[in-house]
């Protein structure tokens, strides 16, 4: 119950409108969001600063495509490869399933996705990375509250 930090979720589309609603959903779902609009920003964000727990892939994107994108993915640090789930309007999503799969997703969703299952998805595959990540921060905190008796619960 300490470990109240929210997960970050890094939406790579390009189409505005999908990733302002993607937006949405999550931040309505309690997400912090982190937008690109390509795939070298997505790929950039990865290796900055930010913690990033899941990745929400468009496919077609413009220079590097969402394959690409997966690809450099692989060849990160195993701590800069966090999860990916797919959500293309491809046609070919049946057949792309197993490549992307190979590649690293998750879970690949077909536009116009279903909302509860983008989130039931993003709840499974996000909430992995981020409890091995909260875990050694347990016995920090247990320390911290002496010091800080009453705040913590309120900090956020």
């Amino acid at each position: 119950m300490e470990y109240t930090e929210k997960q970050n979720i890094l939406v790579v589309e390009d189409n505005e409108n999908t990733r302002r609603l993607l937006e949405t959903i999550l931040r309505g779902s309690g997400y912090e969001v982190t937008l690109a609009p390509d795939a070298e920003e997505g790929l950039r964000i990865l290796e900055g600063d930010v913690a990033v727990d899941l990745v929400l892939l468009d496919l077609f994107l413009p220079g590097a495509d969402g394959v690409q994108f997966l690809r450099l993915r692989a060849e990160m640090e195993p701590d800069r490869q966090p999860p990916v789930i797919v959500v293309s309007a491809t046609e070919d999503m049946d057949t792309l399933r197993p490549q992307l799969r190979e590649l690293g997703a998750k879970l690949a969703l077909r536009k116009p996705f279903d909302v509860q299952e983008l989130l039931d998805g993003v709840k499974q595959h996000a909430t992995k990375r981020t409890a091995k990540a909260a875990m050694p921060v347990a016995p920090a905190a247990k320390t911290g509250r002496a010091k800080t008796k009453g705040k913590s619960a309120t900090k956020r």
